[in-house]
């Protein structure tokens, strides 16, 4: 009963659904249930500790330090990107012990958010962009942690019988319900890969058809834009005629230019909203430059290293079952919203990253020792015995 209560509380947080009451409760506590659930898991009996997110993880927390003191920054800024980076600690171990937590953790955060945006798309039914809000401010989040947690769905479909597989199914169809009515273009497409994902493994017939679907639509492609409905329809989803006011070329412009001017340490923890505002943005719309931007290309690089070690984990795992494949798509799902949004500044959105990976390495180790167990061990030759050998004729000397 506890860790179910744990994971509601974590939830909460994971979710941001507590910037309701206060915004830096949800930054501050975030990163503290992240240090909490690395404590736990390394005081586990059966805790795994991956050393170079450790390091990277440690290391950016001296550097946005440092960066603070050389920049002179102000102390709220300094907290909270502070909190963001310790809450990568929580990548850094990994235990079964704390898999129900985990569970609890990612199914409490899919039937939250997935019925928080349900509700406000019941009140406000016309589809439109960001007319979907998050507390905290970061709409599309949710998207991106709906799709996080929707490989764990598709697992429990797979796994289910009957009125329990029904269930489900029922759940995944509300869930792409609300990645739909959120109108990301980042969610939306996530979402896209995941299914075609799951669906291609392990089924090379239909991966051949809807490959030459697809081939087959390019091809079409100017014609079916013509069609009224369809254009319509894109135009909704702003995928054609959308002009944004702030492009991300203009944004990651402004954001290189003082990387450049200052390469090392940044231009401070929180100091890039100063000079994003004049667009009217206060984030680089990337993980890897904002880090880059804020302390320097030193952090950004550590950071860049973990992400890229979780991506390489979940591209091994396509030599493995497609149940160990579906455990690694969160990472992708989270890189992808990454590459156009900012999750690195919730400490709750990485804390939610550090549960699905816990899973998926556990998965991945599990598969491990399954596939060595099977393995035949090595024949080797048998030695005969003494006893076996046939008896040695002995002469006996009579003595005259």
């Amino acid at each position: 009963m506890s860790t179910v209560m744990a994971a509601l509380l974590v939830t909460l947080l994971t979710s941001c659904l507590t910037s309701a009451v206060s915004h830096q409760f949800t930054i501050v506590g975030g990163a503290a249930a992240a240090v909490a659930y690395t404590v736990a898991a390394l005081i586990s009996p059966r805790a795994r500790l991956h050393p170079v997110f450790l390091f990277c993880a440690a290391s950016l927390t001296v550097i946005v330090l440092v960066s603070s003191e050389i920049n002179t920054n102000d102390m709220p800024g300094t907290i909270h990107i502070f909190s963001c980076y310790i809450a990568t600690l929580a990548l850094a171990v990994s235990t079964p012990d704390l898999s129900k937590f985990c569970r609890w953790v990612i199914f409490c955060n899919n039937i939250l958010l997935t019925f928080f945006v349900l509700a406000q798309v019941l009140r406000n039914p016309s589809l439109k962009a960001w007319s979907i809000e998050n507390p905290s401010g970061a709409s599309n989040l949710m998207a991106a942690q709906i799709n996080m947690t929707l490989p764990f769905v598709l697992m429990k479909i797979h796994d289910s019988k009957e009125q329990r597989k029904l269930l489900w199914i029922m759940l995944l169809g509300l869930n792409c319900t609300a990645v739909t009515a959120i109108m990301s273009r980042n969610g939306l497409g996530t979402m896209l890969i995941i299914l075609t994902l799951y669906t291609l493994f392990n089924h090379k017939s239909l991966s051949v058809f809807l490959v030459s679907s697809i081939l087959l639509l390019m091809r079409f492609l100017d014609e079916i834009m013509q069609i009224q409905f369809i254009h319509l329809l894109l135009i909704r989803f702003r995928i054609i005629g959308y002009k944004s006011m702030a492009p991300r070329s203009l944004i990651w412009e402004i954001a290189f230019h003082h990387i450049r001017e200052n390469p090392w340490l940044g231009v401070g923890p929180g100091r890039p909203r100063k000079y994003l505002e004049v667009i009217d943005i206060y984030h680089a719309h990337n993980d890897i430059i904002q880090v880059a931007m804020e302390t320097g290309l030193l952090s950004s690089a550590l950071y860049t290293l973990m992400i890229g070690l979780l991506l390489t984990m979940t591209l091994r795992s396509l030599r493995r079952d497609r149940r160990t494949f579906m455990a690694c798509l969160p990472v992708l799902a989270y890189f992808a919203y990454s590459w156009t949004g900012c999750p690195l500044g919730l400490p709750p959105a990485t804390l939610l990253l550090a549960v699905c990976v816990n899973e998926a390495r556990l998965q991945f180790a599990s598969r491990s020792t399954a596939e060595q167990s099977r393995s035949p061990r090595p024949q080797f030759p048998q030695t005969r015995s003494t006893a076996a050998l046939p008896p040695i004729p002995v002469r006996l000397k009579t003595q005259l």
